[in-house]
């Protein structure tokens, strides 16, 4: 037989047009789903402070250098034991408890005067891009748990950066109904868990901090906030 004259078949590619097409819708929504997070090297706590490319103003983000869902291990994390000893009560440290702090709109207030109410501690900053995604979500959450004792408060971690008509003009581009003021250096080292922002802290009525989060996962972390909100509220 002379196979010199018979057709040769085409080579049934994998990669079609339209299966690379959908590989990269694919890689668009992991990415926009990632878990992010702003690195502050300015008020990161002492041994995080080797810098980073992302610095106050140029809207940087980088993964959780953690990893896994964005979230630190809180108090309530780890392996489960039959026999385990309950978890100790980790509570906000006096120097956050005591320190000054003044709303935008000039309203000195403590954190101690909220003993009783349960809270949402938010550190963040404008330059921040993760933080204008949560930020709607803690407008929710206010609205929501209000009424039940419940109030957040949203802490920019670099006053060096962000002045106030800054923060101003993100309050009124969000529309937020919670109190927000500046944390001075002192204050952001002693509440956050290395460098990354936005953290969110929730807090029961007796000052214990019940859930730690860090960065911001669209699906995960607003979920895993309420959950504690709810825990504290009962």
């Amino acid at each position: 037989m002379d196979f010199s004259r018979q057709p040769v078949k085409p080579a049934n590619k994998f990669w079609t047009p339209a299966r690379l097409s959908l590989m990269l819708v694919v890689f668009a929504l992991l990415a926009a789903m990632s878990i992010a997070g702003c690195n502050s090297s300015t008020n990161a706590p002492k041994g995080n402070e080797s810098g980073s490319a992302n610095s106050p103003k140029a809207g940087g983000t980088s993964s959780n250098p953690g990893g896994g869902d964005g979230v630190a291990p809180s108090a309530n994390s780890g392996v489960e034991k039959s026999n385990a000893a309950p978890p100790t009560a980790v509570m906000l440290p006096a120097i956050a408890l005591d320190a000054p702090l003044k709303t935008i709109d000039g309203k000195d207030f403590k954190l101690s005067e909220l003993k009783g109410k349960v809270l949402v501690i938010d550190l963040w900053a404008t330059w921040c891009g993760p933080c204008r995604y949560e930020v709607p979500e803690l407008v929710k959450m206010q609205d929501e748990y209000g009424p039940r004792g419940f109030e957040i408060i949203g802490l920019d971690i670099d006053p060096d950066s962000d002045s106030p008509e800054d923060v101003r003009k993100f309050i009124k581009e969000f529309s937020i109904n919670y109190k927000v003021a500046f944390a001075e250096e002192s204050l952001a080292r002693s509440l956050m868990r290395g460098g990354n922002i936005p953290q969110s802290m929730v807090v029961d009525r007796e000052g214990r901090i019940v859930e730690h989060l860090v960065g911001f996962h669209p699906l995960n972390t607003p979920k895993k906030m309420r959950a504690a909100i709810e825990q504290a509220l009962q």
